[in-house]
């Protein structure tokens, strides 16, 4: 894992990101593929068991559309996937912001998609006994007939179709959960270069949660079976019949007009959707959860990081660090971490490699981790102060003055002259009288004695009272909208403290809960073992900056956690008991990221820290905000300065 010869072209991340990718998409459809097999067995005629499982006839073409069905989903989870939960006020501003765009039609139109595969592969496979083709024929000297059952079957797999996708956006399917990892416990290396699996096995949490999508499959189909069968009858009957009725007079001969037909016999119609309808909601939430657990596999290939196989891994890690994409950076972050706690070789070369382009590689780490926690910094400070301005660089262009394209022919205007000129002086008798009445007429008829003009105090007085109406009507539309968000009506509107503090710690729009504990994870473990891995003896260089950043991240976390306000309407939160109400999870396993970082760094540099560059007082600050006991002398000096 040498640094690549200068001159080499370090290939981009996600050269080494989207193989992973299509592996652990192989090996879920795998599973999906057998489950799609187990279907179109129970889908078949059971009149022969032999060809009821051989794959090579029926059965198996039946899997390959069942498996297309699937496949539908698998594509849509693969454009929208993203890493973090969503980050909003209110459920109402979930609503707006995520309901009216592009992505929800796409989503059900994919749902849609897949239901008329299923479906359509059902009816396919049905014989005549169903009753389940597009005409009946009758009696010989009859027109044929529309039949209605199989109109009904379809519009209820469309009603289920689109249930599924409301659940789909309801629940943010499209979220992957990328492991926050914790600084190292033990301070020992590792010997073993393999690390032990973190997480249980996919199948095995597959099979965990099979129970969880039974339930939810059965419940789904029966509550649709019962909602599209009121929605049916009640309003949509004729209008969908007309339209289907008239699509079909193109392809037989039909009458000019007709009435339904009926759905008789309809009980063996509705057992046959909650079976097929169970059936397709198991496949939607199977292939959801499998996408979900080998996504979210950690950044390995063969128990080794992704980037081993490149011939410069520490570029190509880097490339993946400073990503625009929000999923490639926080899936980088997550290797990086990786590599700082469990693989030592690899470890070593980020020390090491001094000689790349712009910077040390260990320096890029440091600077790149740190931008995330800074990012932390400047959110928390906008939050605790509107007009708070992140600190600009020093290299930003200033703009540039104006650009003289011809030469000046003259001296600028001043702006303390009057650019009109001045009136002529009056000679005669007249011309003295004249000014003179017009300067009086002028002193008259100034502002100042305008306002105290009768009309003028009336105009104040209307618009005095116009200001207090105003005030008085904004006085009850707020108490009145502060009783209608506190009710249990207006639960979409309600603002909660939780959901509050994880936009200002965490960001917007998806959490960075993950990118914010593995950088930090990263630099506590690259701090700590520098002292027995760093053979240069130049990562400890940045351990001031590291101290401070982490020591102010915490500092303004505990500030804003402690004056942030809890909304009147927050209901939810104010119903806790006090010493309770302001605890958020995800800010809480932030928090204690940091702080579990900065007491492993203070523990390992303790007696360097003074001669790093840090002063008494910082050092003083940074041991109080992780709980560690400060020596009197070390209060007193830090008083003296």
């Amino acid at each position: 894992m040498a640094l690549a010869p200068l001159g080499t072209q370090v290939r981009p991340y996600r050269d080494y990101l989207t193989p992973a990718l299509h592996r652990r998409f192989n090996k879920a459809s795998r599973y999906t593929l057998l489950l799609c097999y187990a279907i179109a067995c129970w889908m078949g005629e059971w009149n022969n068991l032999l060809w009821l499982w051989f794959p090579l006839g029926l059965t198996g073409i039946r899997t390959l559309l069942i498996f297309l069905s699937a496949l539908t989903i698998y594509v849509l989870r693969v454009a929208q996937w993203h890493v973090g939960r969503r980050q909003t006020q209110t459920r109402a501003e979930t609503f707006t912001k995520y309901f009216f765009r592009p992505a929800t039609l796409v989503t059900l139109i994919a749902y849609s998609f897949s239901a008329m595969m299923f479906v359509e592969t059902y009816i396919w496979s049905r014989g005549t006994k169903d009753r389940l083709n597009f005409i009946e024929a009758g009696r010989m000297h009859e027109r044929f007939r529309l039949n209605e059952r199989p109109l009904y079957l379809r519009y209820l797999f469309y009603v289920l179709a689109a249930a599924q996708s409301g659940i789909h956006l309801w629940r943010d399917y499209d979220k992957i959960e990328v492991q926050a990892m914790k600084p190292k416990k033990e301070r020992g290396d590792a010997a073993a270069a393999t690390p032990t699996r973190r997480a249980p096995k996919p199948r095995n949490v597959l099979f965990k949660q099979l129970k969880g999508i039974a339930t939810l499959s059965s419940s789904l189909a029966s509550v649709i079976a019962l909602v599209g069968f009121a929605l049916y009858f009640i309003g949509t009957r004729n209008l969908i019949w007309s339209y289907y009725y008239s699509f079909g007079r193109y392809l037989w001969s039909l009458s000019k007009t007709s009435t339904p037909t009926g759905l008789a016999p309809f009980l063996p119609l509705c057992f046959m959707f909650i079976t097929e309808g169970i059936l397709l909601v198991v496949i939607w939430e199977f292939v959801n959860k499998t996408f979900d657990v080998y996504i979210a596999q950690e950044p390995l290939k063969n128990d080794v990081p992704i980037t081993n196989d490149s011939t410069d891994p520490n570029g190509s890690l880097l490339n993946g660090l400073k990503s625009k994409k929000d999923t490639v950076r926080a899936i980088a972050f997550w290797e990086l971490a990786l590599i700082t706690d469990a693989f030592p070789d690899r470890r070593k070369t980020i020390y090491s490699e001094m000689e790349r382009k712009k910077a040390p590689t260990h320096q890029q780490v440091t600077d790149l981790c740190l931008g995330e926690l800074k990012f932390l910094v400047d959110r928390v400070s906008v939050g605790l102060d509107p007009a708070y301005q992140p600190s600009s660089g020093s290299g930003q262009d200033q703009p540039a003055g104006p650009v003289s394209l011809v030469p000046r022919i003259a001296q600028p205007l001043k702006d303390d002259k009057p650019i009109s000129a001045a009136p002529p002086k009056p000679n005669t008798r007249w011309e003295h009288i004249e000014a003179t009445t017009a300067s009086i007429a002028k002193s008259h008829s100034a502002p100042g004695n305008a306002q105290q003009a009768y009309s003028r105090e009336a105009i104040n007085r209307g618009v005095k009272k116009a200001q207090e109406g105003a005030k008085e009507a904004e006085s009850f539309f707020t108490t009145y909208y502060n009783k209608l968000v506190s009710s249990p009506v207006g639960v979409l509107f309600q603002h909660s403290f939780q959901r509050t503090a994880n936009i200002v710690v965490l960001g917007a729009p998806y959490s960075q809960l993950s990118r914010v504990c593995n950088a930090a994870t990263a630099l506590t473990n690259l701090a700590v073992f520098s002292l027995a891995e760093d053979s240069m003896g130049r990562f400890h260089q940045g351990i001031p900056s590291i101290v401070r950043v982490f020591t102010i991240a915490l500092k303004k976390i505990d500030e804003y956690m402690e004056v942030a306000p809890i909304h009147s309407s927050d209901i939810e939160t104010l119903n806790k008991p006090e010493a309770e109400r302001k605890k958020v999870p995800e800010v809480d396993e932030a928090r204690e990221c940091l702080r579990e970082g900065l007491e492993k760094i203070l523990g390992s540099f303790n007696e360097y820290l003074g001669g790093m560059g840090l002063s008494k007082l910082e050092i003083m600050d940074a041991k109080k905000i992780v709980g560690v006991k400060k020596a009197p002398e070390m209060i007193q000096a830090a008083a003296k300065q």
